[in-house]
């Protein structure tokens, strides 16, 4: 979503079961609440184990936590969108005590996690760019909730945590990975990065406008004039 304050006005791209039935609790979790954001994520189960981000097995909540969020773009792969700073995250499913009229509209509910809505960031779409690989060593699996930490993960973590801090993280080098093949979304999103989708789309709509086609302005090669109409 572009916003995650309710489904009034916004979009779910690749929604899944809130397409198909008109629920999901994620779509408020950028809602400011008096001063507090309610986070909703469904993990494994019923419960977060929260004792791998050092809570004791008793305890049901742990404070200060940083939580980063993450969701997969209508170009694939899944990227992280915004995060909570200094967050409490519990171990089970809680109850928001007085939702606010745009909670209860979107029928929200519950929550896992809490935090303050100033220490809570929402990237913009078009800063949405920074991978977490799923089908490498170190990356998130399959799991909603994934804890990052294995040592493998480091070189993730520390590019998040670049990101949240402001810097801009440092892209791998996919030429020196041999894990990583030909259309793996890491490399997808090594490209996507170095070219604006928005730029893009704006040059070739105002070429087709001034000419009628779209050919290469190097050696003015023409995919429909070459291929037909398989190449329009």
């Amino acid at each position: 979503m572009k916003n995650y304050n309710g489904i009034s006005g916004d979009s779910i791209e690749r929604g899944g079961k809130y397409n198909q039935h008109s629920i999901g609790h994620e779509v408020c979790n950028f809602t400011n609440n008096n001063g507090n954001v309610y986070g909703y994520v469904q993990p494994v189960g019923e419960t977060i184990k929260i004792e791998k981000i050092g809570a004791s097995k008793k305890d049901e909540k742990i404070d200060g936590v940083t939580v980063v969020w993450t969701a997969g773009p209508e170009s694939g792969g899944t990227v992280v969108i915004g995060w909570y700073k200094d967050a409490t995250v519990y171990r089970s499913l809680q109850s928001i005590e007085r939702p606010n009229s745009l909670q209860t509209k979107n029928g929200v509910k519950s929550y896992r996690i809490k935090g303050s809505w100033d220490k809570a960031v929402l990237l913009p779409v078009e800063k949405r760019e920074l991978i977490i690989p799923r089908a490498v060593k170190g990356g998130i699996g399959q799991s909603n909730v994934w804890f990052a930490d294995k040592e493998e993960s480091q070189e993730i973590v520390n590019q998040v945590v670049a990101l949240i801090n402001g810097e801009t993280p440092s892209l791998p080098d996919v030429d020196q990975r041999k894990s990583i093949e030909e259309g793996n979304p890491r490399l997808v999103a090594h490209l996507r990065r170095e070219r604006n989708a928005a730029i893009v789309k704006t040059k070739k709509a105002s070429v087709l406008k001034a000419t009628g086609k779209l050919s290469c302005e190097v050696c003015g090669f023409d995919f429909k004039e070459f291929y037909g109409d398989p190449g329009e």
